[in-house]
């Protein structure tokens, strides 16, 4: 079963909904360093694009042996408030990688340029909290004018929603791409089936362009799986 990073209080809450979607949940604890909005975000405090992970070495020492021989290890750290906490919060889409390129970790970097991926910056740090990529279908959902508008330029098919209606504590409101995660699994499991999915951390018809983004979502061949409660920014997640 892939393992699934979440925050804590992400993993309080659905761990074992997770489960019988046979998923194996990993706790991703608060890291002091940070503001506590995003102290335990999995968006924050790993860069995944898919394929690489990487995290600050220190920080992976709070995690098991068996996570940590997955993840690349750098002596870089997201931290304290905006625009510091964004150093691992870029977004992959086919062949780029948007972020907000001042305050891009020169490790997130590096591993992008070598791995041929193109970099667009755009003024959005949290990039991939602010955006649910559907990679297989070189698609994107977005409350974000700039992200989408960078997006288009580049290809990308964009959804474009209404902020909002997404909670996160301590802020007015979060983003989509924290409020959900996308999988697409090569066995099938219990609860899932062969397919594409995303995932929504709450119920996804109480956003008002629910019905939208579903249908946007399965327009692009993927199935949306909602998994209950009030729609809520956790930080995503990092499927390994």
């Amino acid at each position: 079963m892939p393992y699934i990073l979440i925050g804590e209080p992400c993993f309080n809450i659905y761990a074992d909904l997770l489960r019988r979607y046979d998923f194996t949940p990993v706790p991703l604890p608060t890291d002091a360093r940070l503001n506590r909005t995003v102290a335990a975000h999995a968006d924050t405090l790993i860069y995944s694009d898919g394929s690489a992970h990487i995290i600050n070495a220190e920080y992976a020492e709070r995690l098991p042996e068996k996570i940590r021989e997955l993840l690349v290890k750098t002596q870089e750290a997201p931290y304290g408030d905006y625009p510091t906490d964004t150093a691992f919060n870029a977004l992959r889409v086919g062949r780029y990688l948007f972020a907000r390129l001042a305050g891009l970790s020169p490790t997130v970097r590096s591993l992008a340029e070598e791995s041929g991926l193109t970099l667009v910056n755009v003024n959005q740090g949290y990039a991939r909290c602010s955006t649910l990529a559907l990679m297989g279908a070189r698609a994107a959902i977005t409350a974000d004018e700039g992200m989408a508008l960078a997006m288009e330029e580049h290809g990308i098919r964009v959804k474009l929603i209404t902020p909002g209606h997404i909670k996160l504590h301590g802020c007015e409101y979060g983003f989509i791409g924290g409020a959900s995660f996308v999988y697409e699994p090569q066995n099938c499991c219990s609860l899932s089936r062969f397919g594409r999915y995303v995932y929504f951390f709450g119920d996804l018809q109480r956003h008002p362009d629910g019905a939208a983004i579903a249908e946007f979502i399965q327009h692009c061949g993927y199935e949306v799986i909602s998994l209950g409660g009030e729609l809520t920014d956790f930080g995503g997640a990092v499927i390994l």
